[in-house]
């Protein structure tokens, strides 16, 4: 009997072909030796991006030499890049078994999977069909080493390796896709742990960097006022001037109350407690229960409410 062939996956990221975490998986994979893979990349970072997609201009694919790997940098988002990848059209008629999302320098959970654009490399398969997974790791600027990026990707391997025998055996479920987020002390990690999303949220905070050339040379004015009761507010006169923001993110938070109702089965408890998330997702919203009974009997006083006002 003919040996099956083995297992094709396609691996994508979000922060760039030359990331150190794509590299690290790439390497990870070839070395085991048990599939062929093939790389369609962004050719520069595109984190944050979300499930962005290209369609107004065309996208260029640049032949990208990465050992043991037949590879394209990508001009688009991620989502472009799965998208591409596994259309069957650039790599010769070949469509991947498996795609892998990663692994990100940063870990993707809670309400972050929403921009995350490694999360939508792996949506983008899942909605087209081809099973996914998306990889992220806990790392802290000037604690985490590319050695615990090593270990993330190893320690992402025996799920890798897992899925895809699911999939050999036609029984890995379609309906979901998987995100896996590695804790920052990886080393030290307590094994997996099946998690739902929760609700942490990357705090973020706005400041003004620099500002243009006038336009006229004077700058924006501010204009204070007081209302009858002596508050008072803030109003902006039109801008004169280009003014230049910067985004910056503090620390991930979550709410003390919405954790104490979720319970510690959600991504980010899971990482803070040492253990490796395995959460399965979907690209379809999970309405929050609570709220669809008040929505049941708000939608019908809008109508009632628009008919009456038209009177």
């Amino acid at each position: 009997m003919d040996e099956p062939a083995s297992p094709t996956v396609l691996v994508t990221n979000d922060d760039g072909i030359d990331a150190s975490g794509l590299r690290l998986l790439v390497q990870a994979l070839v070395s085991t030796g048990r599939c062929r893979v093939l790389v369609c990349a962004p050719a520069s970072d595109q984190s944050g991006v979300g499930h962005g997609i290209t369609w107004r201009h065309p996208i260029s694919a640049k032949p990208v030499n990465i050992d043991g790997a037949t590879a394209f940098a990508i001009a688009g988002t991620p989502a472009d890049c799965t998208s591409l990848g596994i259309s069957g059209t650039l790599f010769n008629g070949i469509i991947p078994d498996l795609v892998l999302s990663g692994i990100n320098a940063g870990s993707n959970c809670g309400h972050g999977i929403v921009c995350s654009g490694t999360v939508a490399g792996a949506r983008e398969a899942f909605m087209c069909g081809v099973p996914s997974i998306a990889l992220s790791y806990g790392w802290v600027h000037k604690k985490s080493s590319i050695h615990d990026l090593k270990l993330a990707v190893e320690s992402c391997l025996p799920i890798i390796n897992s899925v895809l025998n699911e999939i050999r055996n036609r029984t890995f479920p379609l309906q979901f896709f998987l995100n896996i987020a590695v804790p920052t002390d990886v080393s030290n990690h307590k094994g997996y742990k099946l998690t739902k999303q929760g609700k942490s949220n990357i705090k973020i905070f706005w400041t003004q960097t620099s500002s243009g050339v006038s336009v006229d040379g004077d700058a924006t004015a501010n204009m204070y006022t007081h209302d009858t009761a002596g508050t008072t507010k803030i109003s902006c006169s039109s801008p004169t001037q280009e003014q230049l923001w910067s985004r910056k993110i503090v620390r991930i938070t979550e709410n003390k109350s919405e954790k104490e109702e979720e319970g510690d089965d959600t991504d980010w408890q899971a990482l803070q407690e040492g253990y490796i998330s395995v959460t399965p997702l979907s690209a379809l919203s999970c309405s929050e229960i609570d709220t669809v009974p008040y929505f049941r009997g708000w939608l019908p006083c809008v109508t009632d409410n628009s008919c009456s006002s038209s009177l």
